[in-house]
């Protein structure tokens, strides 16, 4: 079932994808409607599946975590045997998103690991039983992520995208059970009202505000945001695969400009391995994504050449590391 937004639901949209936590009294005023309207406009556009949930962004860096990607084709595999090797992927708790493709691979995922050795003790296993299913592999390491505003959710819009990072140095903060406990209640709930996070929590809601300021501090949340339901409304999700002749930091920040004045662009990753670039775009059709592409060729004369795949299902997606265990409790 395809979904038609109005102007009132895409601002809503757009306003809790900057930030999910924002009061139904202040979006309301911001919107220029009622609280009730806007409560009811909330509720409808969940019970719809249009939003799917309320993110907390994290930075897995500062749990001492780096992200590895793998790409995947396969070869001679039923469909029993392909829901058996997603189980196994989403049961790993190191394993934060996953999702199928089409194109020149047939699954993408994304593994939280400390480092290249313990990425491969989380992977072996799985290597070990679905090996001789894989026809063909790549694997990348990603340095930087840059997260942009869904600018697209609006018909009129020339600002700069909002842009939030995550990656860089891992530091490996320590943070206690009930931070820890406080995040994986907010990963997917990040609209939770703060009294029902202490509820869940045996604690209280003065403690909880405080937890959450202190996390934001440190960098651990990011922010707040909305994961939508691009099939509802009928938008394509594409990752092109980016091959440049030279790639330094001048070339990098002409990217990061560009990709902050396309609102179709979702994600930029700046990573190590095959290729440096990977863009993420949220379309209405195949002739929008070329002509970006065509675009991006007339603007970076460094570009060789590109791939891409198409995302037409996601099946996992966590931002906070349910593999994270407290080395000690802070006081």
């Amino acid at each position: 079932m395809v979904e038609e937004l109005d102007l009132i639901d895409r601002k809503i949209l757009y306003e809790l994808d900057l930030n999910a936590r924002i009061s139904t009294t202040q979006l309301a005023k911001k919107l220029r409607v009622g609280r009730e309207t806007t409560n009811y406009r909330i509720n409808r556009l969940v019970k719809k599946g249009i939003i799917r949930k309320f993110v907390t962004m994290t930075n897995p860096a500062m749990f001492g975590y780096s992200v590895y990607k793998l790409f995947l084709k396969f070869q001679n595999l039923d469909k029993e045997k392909e829901k058996e090797l997603l189980d196994c992927l989403m049961k790993n708790d190191y394993i934060y998103w996953i999702a199928s493709c089409r194109g020149k691979y047939d699954l993408n995922f994304c593994v939280f690991a400390k480092n290249i050795n313990h990425y491969e003790e989380i992977m072996s296993v799985f290597f070990e039983k679905y090996g001789n299913y894989i026809l063909e592999q790549e694997f990348n390491t990603t340095l930087e992520v840059g997260i942009m505003s869904k600018d697209w959710l609006l018909p009129e819009k020339n600002l700069l995208s909002k842009l939030v990072y995550f990656g860089g140095n891992n530091l490996d903060i320590q943070i206690d059970e009930i931070d820890l406990q406080l995040l994986k209640i907010l990963a997917n709930n990040g609209r939770m009202n703060a009294n029902k996070i202490a509820e869940k929590m045996n604690s209280t809601t003065r403690i909880v505000l405080y937890r959450m300021k202190e996390l934001e501090k440190k960098g651990v949340i990011l922010g707040y945001t909305i994961s939508l339901d691009l099939n509802i409304l009928k938008k394509q999700f594409f990752k092109t695969i980016i091959y440049f002749t030279h790639f330094n930091k001048k070339l990098k920040q002409k990217i990061v400009e560009y990709s902050r004045n396309n609102k179709n662009i979702g994600f930029f990753v700046f990573c190590v391995g095959s290729w440096s670039l990977e863009l993420e775009l949220i379309v209405d059709d195949n002739n929008q994504f070329y002509k970006i592409m065509d675009d991006l060729k007339q603007t970076f004369l460094e570009m060789k050449g590109y791939e891409f795949l198409m995302f037409p299902k996601e099946y996992k997606f966590d931002w906070v590391p349910q593999c994270y265990k407290p080395e000690k409790t802070i006081k």
